[in-house]
């Protein structure tokens, strides 16, 4: 069975984000959480949402190799 709430260690390890700023965010709205006395969970579907809305547009990946090849060739 997988877990659907997580600690913010284990979202740090999912996420690869810090500790650190999960609780920043969380206090700040940033990201959904579910405070229950001193813990602080977060609901890994929502997690899911918010990473996919932040990826990056790949609807065109030739200019995006162009880009990088020409950042590499400037160097």
């Amino acid at each position: 069975m997988q877990k659907r709430y997580v600690s913010v260690k284990d979202l740090s390890v999912y996420t690869s984000f810090s500790v650190k700023s999960l609780y920043e965010w969380a206090d700040s709205g940033q990201i959904p959480s579910i405070k229950y006395g001193s813990r602080v969970l977060f609901d890994l579907h929502d997690i899911d949402k918010i990473m996919e809305a932040l990826k990056r547009n790949t609807s065109n990946p030739k200019n995006t190799t162009r880009k990088i090849i020409g950042d590499i060739s400037c160097n």
